[in-house]
């Protein structure tokens, strides 16, 4: 059984044809509403939502940032709460990735409950019906994944049989998205005695998908997380690593003293290397935390952003604090220069460059996606009719553009994933 998925490229790793219908049981469908299942990957059942034509007003430019990073929707609770739920981070991991409580009282929650939840255990309770107490999910928001312009969100909690993931997709008209969301319940069975209600949990999944796309303030809340990071570059430091100010430096480091630093108490520098912030390779966010840590200030710096690797030279700082400690770092910044300088000889000394355009690491998430969809596609398709097996070997060659996840305008047309995989078996 496959390990259950924690980000969401683990869900588009465990089924790449997560988006598309291959593989899927349609169990109604609308003219733009579906309702489908399958068995999951890794156990269990996945119920799977899919709402084309959802209207979101105000849409971003941006459309990857649709879905709200949970740190700004709990800012959002704390200043403007909002009646009947609750949203709290317990402990930020990292930007769009948290540890997070949260509370809400729907109705498709309750239907969902009686269609798909165990009535025999405390699953029900847990997973769909309103609890009486609030429970905590991990939060993992990513973004331009698995194609330019997609907003995605993964959660999940370690210590329940609870995972699922919503993704939006922007479509021609500016303003409408696919909206998909996929739930993974713990027993293989779909409820095929209640069909006769599906068309109900159909249409409140929809309104509940439009209004929560739409809701009070989350135009607020975008235009806030747009702003919520504040990206750091360092640079020009080929001479070495850049210099750190300490009060008592340890034994083998190599001293540099500068008579600037005396009017804020530092005067003595030292070679920083990863070691000091117990790793082996240069990060700019250990660097900056550490000298932050010694000029007597705090902040919380990120190589990560939104599930993505950032280059070395680059992190992230939430707004609020970097306007708290920016005037004191650039400050003993300037020092660090002097004593670079004082170290190395020359004229050259690192910068540090705020409100930067973040770069980040190549995907190797997106480029194994590629060749497992890839794999599948050259698999050819196997028809069981009676007793007699075909071979399915129609040409799919024109199919190898549409798989293509490479970057692209975010106002293409988008009604159907292109993440599709057909190895299925069709029996007569």
């Amino acid at each position: 059984m496959a390990v259950r998925p924690e980000r969401v490229e683990d869900w588009f790793h465990l089924a790449p044809g997560l988006l598309s219908q291959d593989g899927w049981e349609i169990s109604l469908a609308r003219p733009l509403s579906t309702l489908s299942h399958c068995v999951s990957p890794w156990g269990g059942h996945l119920i799977k939502f899919a709402y084309q034509d959802i209207t979101i007003n105000d849409a971003p430019e941006n459309t990857a940032g649709v879905i709200v990073r949970p740190e700004v929707r709990a800012w959002k609770h704390t200043t403007n709460p909002t009646p009947g739920s609750s949203f709290e981070v317990l402990n930020q991991l990292a930007p769009g990735d948290a540890v997070v409580k949260r509370w809400a009282s729907w109705r498709l929650l309750r239907l969902c409950s009686v269609l798909f939840g165990d009535l025999a255990g405390h699953f029900m309770n847990y997973f769909f019906y309103d609890p009486s107490k609030q429970t905590e999910l991990h939060q993992r928001v990513r973004r331009d994944y698995p194609e330019r312009g997609d907003s995605a969100c993964a959660f999940f909690d370690q210590s329940e049989p609870l995972e699922g993931i919503l993704v939006c997709r922007p479509q021609e008209d500016p303003e409408k998205f696919l909206v998909t969301c996929i739930l993974r319940v713990p027993e293989d069975k779909f409820a095929n005695w209640a069909k006769i209600h599906y068309m109900m949990l159909l249409e409140s999944g929809r309104r509940t998908a439009q209004w929560f796309l739409n809701r009070p303030g989350v135009s607020e809340m975008r235009s806030l997380d747009q702003q919520f990071y504040v990206v750091l570059a360092i640079q020009s430091f080929k001479r070495g690593m850049p210099q750190l100010p300490v009060q008592s430096p340890n034994p083998g480091d190599t001293v540099t003293r500068i008579d600037a630093g005396q009017r804020m108490g530092l005067t003595t520098w030292v070679r920083y290397h990863p070691g000091m912030a117990g790793s082996n390779k240069f990060y700019l966010s250990d660097y900056i935390q550490l000298f932050l840590e010694n000029i007597g200030e705090t902040a919380h710096t990120y190589n990560l952003l939104d599930s993505r690797q950032l280059v070395p030279y680059q992190c992230v700082v939430p707004r609020e604090e970097w306007n708290r400690v920016r005037t004191r770092f650039f400050e003993a910044f300037t020092l660090q220069k002097t004593a670079y300088r004082r170290a190395n000889g020359g004229s050259t000394a690192p910068g540090v460059h705020e409100g930067v355009e973040p770069r980040f690491l190549p995907d190797a998430d997106l480029a194994l996606l590629r060749e497992r969809i890839k794999f599948a596609q050259q698999q050819p398709k196997i028809v069981v009719r009676n007793t007699f097996v075909e071979m399915d070997e129609e040409d799919d060659e024109e199919d190898d553009e549409e798989f293509k996840v490479e970057r692209r305008n975010t106002r293409r047309p988008k009604t159907m994933s292109h993440l599709r995989v057909d190895c299925s078996v069709v029996v007569a």
